[in-house]
């Protein structure tokens, strides 16, 4: 990465030269502005990555055929955007994202909150592969898994809706499904029926993998998909039955009417804003102005998302605060913002609320202390393992002693209580599926 405060005369120099756009307008990277940064991305169901970019930067050509190839692998799964911090007038919003130097990569996750994604920097390696595996790992499923005990059930509910269900013999659901199951989000309900689940599979008669069938709702017969299995020909084939989910339109800015300037005045103006643009020119090739937003604890909602990010047979050490509402402490924080900046990737660290179900049901399966004190754990699904934190919870050299201590594999640790982690799959179901294959 190219540190603005290193780049000196040979930025300013470079600036002096075509401030053009890397990445062509209608390409797979989608170019976005202030405007449209809010919209495509702020304000989307969809996870994203942003690249924050200078047209002048080496690093940032070198990364354009990788980030090009991961664009185009992801189309219609995941959305791959680029900001040119060049550009006068994405030099706040590259300010506002806290970036420091070229290019700057940020995955952005939907959270519960509307417009207040989930943001990480990515630290993973710049090719094509390790950027579209990481970007897939974290796409939000909304896809319904059916068994056979719970066919009828799923059939006769919710019928005032389309319901698309893919017959599969995978054991894992695509990132295309769930692409899809974002883009109908409200209007068409998915779900996954495995082969194995014979009931299911006799009462729709399926000899086939995939099959794809929609029922349209109310008493409308079953339609049996036949096209090609690819996201373009299935968007178009289920909008056909109901309309795909509108990204919201970022709210007006309210506008002010000025009055109106002489020409000698305006004249003025125009030659005091070119003369302040010369001045800070340099300054801003050197560094952005606004400090970089402090990193929020990301929060696990559910159980649903309890299970999906530290709960499955795959599931590497996370670091769990189980925190009561009423905490004033600002450990965590500092905490998180520290091993923010480290750039460690040794494990995750998310907040539980004390009070949520699926926090009062982790804390009675692990036998934690029942007080009103923040609790920290780590846990390794994968390896089926938990250490618990026993020094002060206020303390953050206790903590961060104690994390160092996780990482080196140093410390006590106990057996996971049966039934925590999902029923791990069978081997074959494990394995990992291209990006598109259903």
């Amino acid at each position: 990465m190219v540190l603005l405060r290193e780049l000196g005369l040979v930025a300013f120099l470079a600036l002096t030269h075509s401030a053009n756009a890397l990445y062509s307008k209608g390409g797979a990277v989608l170019n976005l502005d202030e405007k449209g940064f809010k919209k495509e991305i702020l304000l989307s169901e969809n996870v994203a990555i942003v690249e924050f970019y200078a047209p002048w930067c080496g690093h940032c050509k070198s990364l354009k055929p990788e980030y090009e190839k991961t664009a185009k692998a992801l189309k219609g799964l995941v959305k791959v955007a680029a900001v040119n911090c060049d550009e006068e007038k994405n030099k706040a919003l590259c300010s506002q994202q806290g970036v420091k130097g070229f290019p700057t990569l940020k995955i952005f996750q939907p959270s519960a909150k509307k417009g207040k994604p989930i943001v990480n920097d990515y630290q993973g390696a710049r090719t094509a592969k390790a950027m579209s595996d990481a970007l897939v790992e974290i796409i939000p499923n909304h896809v319904t898994r059916v068994t056979a005990s719970k066919i009828d059930e799923f059939l006769t509910q919710k019928n005032e809706t389309a319901k698309a269900i893919l017959f599969t013999n995978k054991g894992v659901t695509s990132a295309l499904w769930k692409a899809l199951a974002i883009d109908f989000l409200g209007s068409i309900s998915f779900a996954q029926i495995r082969d194995k689940e014979k009931k299911a599979i006799d009462i729709f008669g399926i000899s086939e993998y995939p099959t794809i069938v929609v029922l349209p709702g109310g008493d409308k017969e079953g339609i049996v998909y036949s096209g090609k299995v690819q996201k373009d020909d299935l968007f178009k084939f289920f909008s056909a039955i109901a309309p795909p989910k509108k990204e919201p339109e970022p709210s007006p800015k309210s506008s002010k009417k000025t009055p109106k300037k002489d020409k000698k005045s305006k004249k003025g103006e125009e030659e005091r804003n070119v003369k302040e643009e010369t001045e800070t020119k340099t300054d801003e090739a050197i560094i952005l102005e606004s400090e970089k937003p402090k990193p929020l604890v990301p929060e696990l909602a559910d159980q649903a998302a309890l299970t999906e990010a530290c709960l499955s047979p795959k599931s590497k050490t996370c670091i769990l605060a189980i925190a009561p509402a009423e905490s004033t402490s600002n450990t965590l924080q500092n905490i998180y913002e520290t091993l923010t900046g480290r750039t460690v990737s040794a494990f995750k660290v998310y907040k539980l609320l004390a009070t949520s179900a699926h926090a009062v049901d982790l804390a009675t399966k692990l036998d934690l202390a029942k007080d009103t004190t923040t609790k920290f754990i780590a846990i390794n699904a994968k390896r089926n393992w938990v250490r618990k934190f026993a020094g002060n919870a206020d303390s953050e050299e206790e903590v961060l002693a104690w994390l160092d201590a996780v990482r080196l594999g140093d410390g006590a640790r106990e057996k996971l209580p049966a039934g925590l982690v999902v029923e791990e799959e069978e081997e074959e179901e494990r394995k990992e599926e291209k990006h598109d294959e259903l």
